[in-house]
């Protein structure tokens, strides 16, 4: 018993661990943008204009070494160098909470491309799944 007459706690009990938060920094951003920017990256890697590194961030990690070595195998072949890539059009739909599909067209080197992106939602912001480059 303590000093108020209470009951000691025992000492093999262990603190609750905190619960994470759902989100870390309130609502996602706008997902369309975001796969915009990830298809028109991957076609600046494919083309020379841009670092695969630049892409880490936003790709999984299996992703990010299968661009790596894509790009790797293009710059051995010396791939034909134009403007930088643009976007065209996109459509985005969320089949789940948490989860964003798009495709993407791109105008890359002297004709329309197609990129395929799945997003799904990773510590408070959007990261990449899936990415074909048609």
């Amino acid at each position: 018993m303590n000093n108020k007459g209470e009951a000691p706690e025992p000492k093999d009990k262990f603190p609750v661990p905190p619960t994470p938060k759902e989100r870390v920094s309130g609502p996602l951003p706008d997902p369309q943008k975001i796969a915009e920017n990830i298809a028109l990256g991957a076609f600046e890697v494919l083309s020379g204009y841009r670092s695969v590194q630049q892409l880490q961030r936003w790709l999984e990690p299996q992703l990010y070494v299968e661009l790596a070595q894509r790009a790797g195998v293009r710059s051995r072949v010396k791939a034909k160098k134009s403007l930088p890539a643009r976007v065209i059009n996109s459509i985005t739909c969320e089949p789940a909470e948490g989860v964003c599909e798009a495709s993407v067209v791109v105008w890359n080197i002297d004709r329309p491309r197609g990129c395929a992106v799945r997003l799904a939602e990773h510590r408070g912001r959007w990261r990449a799944q899936a990415l074909d480059v048609i």
